[in-house]
């Protein structure tokens, strides 16, 4: 389901708040899946041109904070099990794949 222009701006502010929480950048995510991290710029704002993607970073983020002890801002768009969105695969976000 398509985002609204506002839902798209807070997601991908959500991403980047998280991200700094965490202490990491678009190239320490990329090397962790083995792509680049121009390739995380895209799917953190949301031009990866596959929904399942910024899930699989969603989850990646969610690990992290857990293992750190990190409280994350909420991703609003991006909230629930994945496998309750009849829209997305969720064997391939369970995968953790990125290409």
């Amino acid at each position: 389901m398509p985002l609204n222009s506002e839902q798209r701006a807070a997601t991908i502010r959500e991403f980047q708040e998280s991200m700094s929480r965490l202490g990491l950048t678009a190239e320490r995510i990329g090397k962790d899946f083995g792509i680049s991290g121009s390739r995380v710029e895209q799917i953190i704002t949301l031009k990866s041109g596959a929904l399942e993607y910024p899930w699989i970073i969603r989850a990646y983020l969610l690990s992290k904070a857990a293992a750190q002890g990190v409280e994350l801002t909420p991703l609003t768009a991006l909230r629930g099990n994945p496998h309750d969105y009849w829209f997305l695969d969720g064997d391939f976000i369970d995968r953790g794949e990125i290409d």
